[in-house]
């Protein structure tokens, strides 16, 4: 009876558990596998998109500067790109005829133009080129491009040629977490594959036996995008759950989950319910074994018990009639226990009753004391609050202060690096302050820095953008999740926003007061120290100082 009626339920539930454990393991894996390409797709596209964003960025200032001819100025440029962004392996720049003017590093530039000049001069737009060698047996690289013009005209191209396996950052983390990715340009040819797949970099992927199965997972995006199985596709022609994603260049990403990872997680999840219906079975016929064997002794020790506390006198017998005579002995020691515990109830109620007055009056006094201890505690906590948001803020333009400063960066700071974001500076400073200052005064020169700090307050786009004010007429502006082409049109304007202020100051060649700022966005060799970017912030508000004032500097 025990086996049919625990052991019977218990087989079915498990078997009812372990087809819904794996069906949610399955839902889950692939919940799993289309976060992680779509992760990954996005990474890849930020990573082409803001590659190609500082290209052009370099070809549109020096388009508009006219100085496409000097050499000198183009390797320094050059330079600056590839130590702040590693990813490009090379740059150059080519005339309009696929000349190279200048390149970095020069030792490795090659004679050829490569395949971004075609599709730039072509266009004469922006352009990514898919994966190509500049040798054989060298690493598989893709260029972004931008077009230079002179006189309106095409003038040659701005190159950054990039390493496929390293654009992403997130190749290292798939292998390392058991996931397999494959990365196909638009000829079809393999920009990069992880070592868990039998293709090679520039591969064909119509020319290689997994290809069949990888050309079979059909590209989708969103909430629309499903997983399939894809045979045969790894090393030993194991089978793997795969998701294509299209990317905004027209590459393609396959991110695999091998299939043997799944089932194993399925087995142990049907070894863990067989496990626990064992354990039940042999539970409940332990159980009532022992419980058997107990109840026994228990009554006997009861009855023991029971007798030894037993009173000549009970009121309120137990009638032994009403008891099977088993428990008739029970039944007497039960009625004389009864009558003593009577008497134990009635001194325990008065002691109680008493404990209970007590109590109460010392809550009252208890509850009066609380409240007034509450009430000082709010009234403490409230001015503390306010001195500390006062000794971290500029009491004449209402920005952060020093301290503020220090607080807010490392804060920002380290939020960044914690989610893997972005993080923008702005370093300004007011133009000819202190000849303001000298010929108006300094009550005057108060009242500027407050118009403006409002001024640059009502330029900026986000609520969690911050304001700083170091000291004097030196400004900060923090601006998360903002990159670096976001941030430089934030610098363009708070420009505006300060110019249309109408701030008048003789001293100024254009007769009002103008700002000048430098832009710098975090990179990942900055390490831990905010200062790393807010140096190279400074650096480009020299820059923008140096070269004539009133305007915005990388």
């Amino acid at each position: 009876m025990l086996v049919v009626a625990v052991v019977l339920p218990a087989l079915i539930l498990c078997a009812v558990l372990a087809w819904y454990q794996s069906a949610s393991q399955r839902r889950d894996a692939a919940t799993q596998l289309r976060s992680v390409a779509e992760i990954t797709k996005r990474d890849f596209d930020e990573t082409l998109r803001v590659h190609g964003a500082v290209t052009s960025v370099l070809a549109s200032r020096r388009s508009g500067e006219n100085s496409l001819g000097d050499r000198a100025r183009w390797s320094g440029d050059l330079r600056r790109l590839r130590d702040q962004f590693p990813a490009f392996a090379q740059m150059r720049v080519l005339d309009a005829q696929g000349r190279i003017v200048a390149a970095d590093p020069a030792d490795r530039a090659s004679i050829a133009p490569g395949p971004c000049f075609d599709a730039a001069q072509r266009q004469d737009a922006p352009a990514v080129s898919d994966v190509y060698r500049t040798a054989p047996g060298t690493p598989p690289l893709a260029c972004v491009a931008a077009p230079l013009h002179a006189n309106g005209r095409f003038a040659g191209i701005v190159e950054g040629a990039m390493r496929v396996e390293n654009s992403g950052q997130r190749i290292a983390w798939l292998r390392m977490h058991g996931y397999e990715a494959v990365l196909v340009d638009r000829k079809g040819q393999v920009a990069y594959a992880s070592s868990g797949l039998p293709l090679s970099p520039m591969d064909d992927i119509d020319d290689v036996p997994a290809g069949a199965g990888l050309r079979a997972v059909a590209p989708s995006t969103g909430d629309e995008a499903e997983w399939s199985l894809a045979q045969g596709v790894l090393h030993d022609d194991e089978d793997a759950y795969a998701i294509a994603m299209p990317l905004e260049s027209g590459w393609r990403l396959l991110v695999l989950m091998p299939k043997a990872i799944l089932d194993a997680q399925l087995l142990r999840t049907i070894g863990t319910m067989v496990g626990l219906l064992i354990g039940v079975a042999a539970g409940v016929l332990g159980i009532a074994w022992w419980q058997m064997r107990r109840l026994s002794t228990s009554v006997h020790r009861l009855l023991v018990q029971m007798q030894r506390f037993a009173l000549e006198h009970a009121s309120a017998p137990i009638s032994k009639d009403s008891m099977p005579q088993e428990l008739a002995p029970l039944a007497d020691a039960m009625n004389q226990l009864s009558d003593r515990m009577a008497d134990a109830y009635r001194a325990t109620s008065r002691s109680l009753e008493e404990q209970r007055r007590l109590r109460a009056s010392l809550e009252q006094v208890v509850d009066a004391r609380e409240r007034e201890i509450a009430q000082r505690t709010a009234e403490l906590r409230n001015v503390v609050a306010e001195l500390d948001r006062l000794s971290r803020t500029d009491a004449l333009t209402g920005c952060l202060n020093y301290r503020g400063f220090r607080e807010v960066a490392n804060q920002l700071w380290h939020d960044t690096h914690s989610k893997g974001g972005m993080l923008s500076a702005l370093a300004l400073d007011i133009d000819h302050f202190k000849s303001y200052n000298d010929r108006y005064g300094h009550p005057r020169g108060d009242n500027a820095l407050k118009r403006f700090a409002g001024a640059v307050r009502s330029a900026l786009y986000h609520r969690e953008d911050v304001i700083v004010r170091p000291g004097g007429e030196e400004f900060i502006v923090f601006l998360p999740d903002t990159t670096l082409e976001q941030a430089m049109r934030v610098a363009e304007r708070i420009c505006a926003s300060v110019l249309h202020a109408d701030i008048a100051h003789a001293g100024s060649p254009i007769g009002v007061l103008t700002v000048s700022i430098g832009v710098a966005t975090n990179l990942p060799e900055d390490g831990d120290d905010p200062e790393v970017m807010l140096a190279r912030a400074d650096a480009a508000l020299y820059r923008a100082k140096h070269a004539g004032r009133n305007r915005v500097a990388l």
